[in-house]
């Protein structure tokens, strides 16, 4: 993980005072009230409680609102090429300090990580991954196919050599590929995964990257035609010492009990014409009683696992979702589905700055950590819809207002192409994915 030691950019003195309202460091249930984090260069210096004067440091006031850990979202993918740098710019101005790739061009995704490290772009840091290891063929471009060993070990020096983050496999890879990717994974020192439960866990792997996914193995699926898990399964993940990350698309659904979602100037301003439809097409209506059905039976399913020590980061498969949007619907799902705020929050922050070995600068509010928070305007302990306001995001000790983000981008009307309509390409690229919305049926 490339994390540089830089002064605040934006402060001459690189010295900042941050009064928080409330504070909620990761470490407990509820938040601290009255609080200055005062912020050297890219670190935490001190959490101390407020006092009116700090000499030689830059106050900001926040005095009315909530800071949290900035947020991490645990599955995402690069696709600088579509999105270009609207993929970035959304996802920090919903709060999104760091963005994990679990499959990519190895080389965009490396460029990716040391730009946004070096300050060159504007974005949360990026985790970097390698292309999706496959076996004799693949179905994605993200994806490379191996039929031999030395292949696979090929891949493997390149992966070593460009110091990845994450090492995935794919659905066609075979348990000695698995187990060759995860011995190079644990030789550098990150984790490794794929799809598949036992079959990973078997192979040394991590954790699996969705619950349930993309299969090619008859005894690889994890939940039940109806989407239900069982004890099975549960024990695969109940010791705490193979993790998950989750992605609860059926949380799209919710979309449609907050329509005003639709009209926030990050989607009309940051998100591509494809992604503004469909977001606007799911706000139309509220959820349906299948759609409901849907979400209840996949949120009990991480309820379960969660009640018995299961590891949970939370992850979208950005921007096979909206950007930035699609976490904070996910965590309000997890919230209105019995996880406490601090639960929920867990998840996307304190939880995957574990699983990605990132904790001793990630996660937490702590003297010595890295400076990433996230500015709520408003109290999420007592209103948890309100964490989707987000007023201001620290990045490596560097300030952003999602106002100056969404000032980067005019909100236009974009000409669909000849004989299509934006929504039409919306499903297209939603059809090309591993997992899917649907409609709540069965």
């Amino acid at each position: 993980m490339f994390i540089r030691d830089r002064r605040a950019a934006g402060d001459p003195a690189g010295r900042l005072r941050l009064h928080a309202g409330q504070l909620w460091d990761g470490t407990g249930d509820s938040p601290r009230q009255d609080v200055d984090i005062l912020v050297h260069g890219n670190r935490i210096a001190a959490v101390e409680p407020h006092r009116a004067r700090r000499p030689a440091h830059h106050t900001i006031d926040a005095s009315g609102q909530t800071v949290v850990p900035g947020l991490i979202d645990s599955h995402t993918h690069p696709y600088t090429a579509t999105y270009g740098a609207r993929q970035n710019l959304a996802a920090l101005a919903y709060g999104i300090t760091t963005a994990a790739c679990l499959g990519g061009p190895l080389y965009e995704a490396v460029r990716l990580r040391e730009s946004a490290a070096t300050g060159h772009s504007v974005g949360p840091r990026h985790l970097a991954c390698a292309e999706l290891i496959d076996g004799s063929r693949t179905a994605y471009s993200m994806g490379r196919a191996h039929r031999t060993r030395a292949g696979v070990e090929r891949t493997l020096r390149r992966a070593t050599a460009l110091d990845v983050d994450f090492v995935k496999t794919y659905v066609r890879a075979s348990g000695r590929v698995m187990a060759q990717a995860a011995e190079a994974a644990h030789r550098l020192g990150v984790p490794c995964g794929s799809h598949l439960c036992s079959p990973g866990r078997a192979a040394g792997q991590d954790l699996t990257t969705h619950l349930q996914a993309t299969q090619r193995l008859p005894y690889g699926h994890a939940t039940t035609p109806l989407g239900h898990i069982h004890q099975d399964l549960i024990e695969q993940y109940a010791d705490g010492l193979f993790s998950l990350i989750i992605t609860p698309f059926t949380a799209q659904f919710l979309l449609g009990t907050d329509p005003g979602l639709a009209e926030d100037p990050r989607v009309r301003n940051l998100m591509p014409p494809w992604d503004v439809a469909a977001v606007r097409d799911r706000a139309k209506a509220p959820p349906t009683a299948a759609q409901r059905r849907a979400l209840a039976t996949e949120m009990a399913d991480y309820r379960r696992l969660a009640a018995r020590g299961a590891r949970l980061a939370l992850g979208t498969d950005a921007p096979l979702v909206p950007v930035g949007l699609s976490l904070h619907l996910a965590l309000r799902a997890l919230h209105a589905h019995g996880f406490s705020p601090a639960q929920a929050l867990r998840c996307a922050t304190t939880v995957p700055a574990r699983i990605f070995g990132l904790e001793a600068d990630l996660g937490t509010v702590r003297a010595g950590k890295i400076a990433d928070l996230t500015v709520v305007d408003g109290d999420p302990f007592t209103d948890f819809a309100a964490l989707v306001d987000t007023a201001l995001v620290l990045r490596d000790g560097i300030v952003h207002r999602p106002s100056d983000l969404v000032g980067v981008h005019r909100a236009r009307d974009h000409r669909p192409p000849q004989g299509t309509t934006w929504l039409d390409v919306a499903r297209t690229v939603q059809h090309g994915s591993c997992c899917h919305v649907g409609d709540g049926s069965h």
